[in-house]
């Protein structure tokens, strides 16, 4: 049996692959930028840009419900170990949060925004801003984990 599911496993991941690689080939042989805003318009609500689209957001539900599963199906089998494993995700949940919550003093003037990218909302800003806190937060940590692990190690022998 389990021959068979690691053989039926490895025919989807090729046959997701290939409808993938499809899917960006027809992207590709799309408009460029220099095109009539027409032709751009055409393609985009054409066939090509939906079945690319509807493949990505398949492969994405597809990618979130599997998480979410296995989540379960863990915590079922071992509830300690589970929400041992999940606390990473909830701190830096809650430090996201309270960053988000102090907000940011930085504005589009600020941060020299050209108005070809368009107007940049507030919010849009301050949660940039604490997203990017946030993981500059989780690498110093982890830099001094690596750094201090050996060393904690070396002290208590």
């Amino acid at each position: 049996m389990k021959n068979d599911l690691t053989k039926w496993m490895n025919i989807l991941k090729v046959v997701l692959a290939v409808i993938g690689i499809g899917s960006c080939l027809l992207l590709f042989s799309g408009p460029n930028n220099t095109a009539e805003l027409s032709e751009i318009e055409s393609f985009r609500d054409g066939g090509k840009m939906n079945a690319a689209t509807y493949f990505t957001i398949f492969i994405l539900v597809a990618c979130v419900a599997l998480v979410l599963f296995f989540f379960i199906r863990q915590f079922i089998s071992t509830p300690k170990k589970t929400l041992m494993s999940i606390i990473g995700i909830v701190v830096a949940l809650v430090l996201y949060l309270i960053l988000f919550g102090i907000g940011t003093s930085d504005t589009a003037d600020s941060l020299a925004l050209t108005e070809s990218i368009g107007n940049v909302s507030k919010g849009t800003i301050t949660s940039t801003t604490a997203g990017l806190y946030t993981v500059l937060i989780g690498l110093v940590v982890a830099v001094l984990a690596i750094v201090a692990t050996p060393l904690i190690g070396k002290l208590r022998k």
